[in-house]
């Protein structure tokens, strides 16, 4: 089974992605890690995503892994099941305050939640619609449980996501 998960930063990617290898006993990449590793990144820390699709061809012959990583949405890679981690705009906000990001980099992230950028992009990319889940109210445990679940039910959809509402008062506190 080969799992594409991605969403925008600070939506629990990693934890999920780590408790979910764990409990359908599946390899783990990380895209971050492989971008460390395997890629020499200037000062805008800009990834070439056709270089990075090149470094990632080995997939092709891995039979059962998951993906991890917001660039996964950008790049087509090998998939079974796709999934869009999802989180409310204003609790993305806290999480990625936590983690030092800048104000304009939290901005445009919130900006890519609001508008289901990594969705439209997985819809585009993989030309198949991906499973979204809502990690707002979810730990990385119970997120992974539920996505195993909906894996091995071969399940269409888990949450119904839509974060376009928040659009109206980002832009109106920002007038």
């Amino acid at each position: 089974m080969r799992i594409i998960l991605t969403g925008t930063p600070g939506t629990g990617k990693s934890a999920i992605a780590g408790e979910l290898a764990t409990k359908l006993g599946l390899k783990l990449f990380r895209i971050t890690d492989i971008v460390k590793q395997k890629m020499k990144l200037g000062r805008t820390h800009e990834v070439d995503l056709k270089r990075l699709a090149a470094i990632l061809r080995f997939l092709s012959k891995e039979k059962n892994y998951i993906v991890e990583g917001h660039l996964a949405c950008e790049i087509r890679l090998p998939a079974d099941v796709l999934v869009v981690l999802r989180t409310r705009p204003d609790v993305l906000r806290k999480r990625m305050a936590k983690r030092g990001y800048g104000k304009r980099k939290i901005e445009e992230n919130m900006m890519a939640e609001m508008l289901d950028y990594c969705t439209q992009r997985v819809d585009s990319v993989y030309k198949k619609r991906a499973l979204e889940l809502d990690t707002t109210r979810r730990t990385a445990r119970s997120s992974a449980f539920t996505l195993k679940k909906a894996i091995m039910q071969k399940k269409k959809s888990i949450d119904r996501v839509d974060y376009s509402g928040y659009l109206k008062k980002y832009l109106h506190v920002k007038t």
